[in-house]
Parts: structure tokens; sequence; C-alpha cells
């Protein structure tokens, strides 16, 4: 009798081994996520450049980043912004450029309607492998180097989502 009990004892005592293991790397899982880096979420940037004067909609880009900063920053270095800008600089007099960034409009998230342009994909595409964190003072998107193709195409469209 004695015999059976113990083999019910080691059972329920390796069961509990089991579900004790399982709880702790449950535990274990969560506070390697909340004690880690931060993810980097989405952000949206917001430009107006000669459409505003025909009272047409300012034109939005989102990327994951860390903060507005980090934002800007990344921003600055992809391809399709470039390409935006160039396509979108030229004032109607001829005389600087005609691209303004809206503060007002430019926020953690995406933007709750309208259409903007999604350049997470390419942003994922062109990251150079994690090395850290940078952090960037103040740093907002500037004018492409003259390195950038003189007449490139706008945003492609299917980049442009709906929401």
């Amino acid at each position: 009798m004695i015999e059976e009990k113990l083999r019910e004892y080691d059972d329920a005592r390796i069961t509990t081994a089991i579900e004790a293991s399982d709880h702790l790397d449950t535990v274990r899982s969560n506070l390697a996520r909340l004690l880690g880096p931060p993810e980097p979420s989405s952000f949206t940037l917001t430009f107006a450049s000669h459409e505003r004067h025909t009272g047409e909609a300012s034109t939005s880009f989102v990327v994951n980043a860390m903060n507005l900063d980090d934002a800007a920053r990344i921003l600055a270095g992809l391809p399709t912004w470039h390409e935006w800008y160039l396509a979108n600089a030229r004032a109607p007099d001829g005389q600087g450029a005609d691209v303004i960034y809206l503060p007002e409009q430019s926020h953690p998230g995406l933007p709750t309607r309208g259409e903007y342009v999604d350049l997470r994909s390419e942003q994922e595409a062109a990251a150079p492998p994690a090395t850290g964190i940078t952090r960037t003072a103040h740093a907002r998107p500037t004018a492409p180097g003259a390195s950038s193709p003189p007449h490139p195409a706008p945003a492609p469209s299917a980049a442009r989502t709906s929401h």
C-alpha cells in the first residue's frame, strides 16, 4: 500500500515540477521583454509641398522608430523620401525648396484618416544589422545630398495606403 502512495506522490511531484518550469519560463521571457530595449513603433511624419497652395492634402510618411527625432533620421535615409522630396521640392517661383515639415500633424502611431506612404517595409529592407540604440537631438529630414538622381519619379502608388 505504501508503494502505491509513493508512486502517486512521485507522479504528482513530477507534474508539479513541469508546471513550475513552464511558469518560470513564462516569467523569465516576460521579464526579458520588459527589461530589454524597447521595441520601435510606428511614427507618422507629415510634410506639405506645393500641393498646399491648391488646397490638396499634405503627405504623411510612416516609419518604425523609437521617437519622432529617430523617425526623422530614418526617413531622411530612405530612397522613397529622397524621390518624393526631389519631385516636390521645387518652389513655383523656382527659388528654394517648397517643402515644409508639419509638426502638428506628426505623431506616434498611424494616421487616423487619409492616405499615407508606408515606408516600414522599405525601412526593414534597408536596415543595417542592429548595433544598439542611436539617439539624435532634434533631427528633421533635410534636403537630399547631391548624390541623388536629378529627376526621380514620385513615390510609387503601391506604397500609399488608405486608412
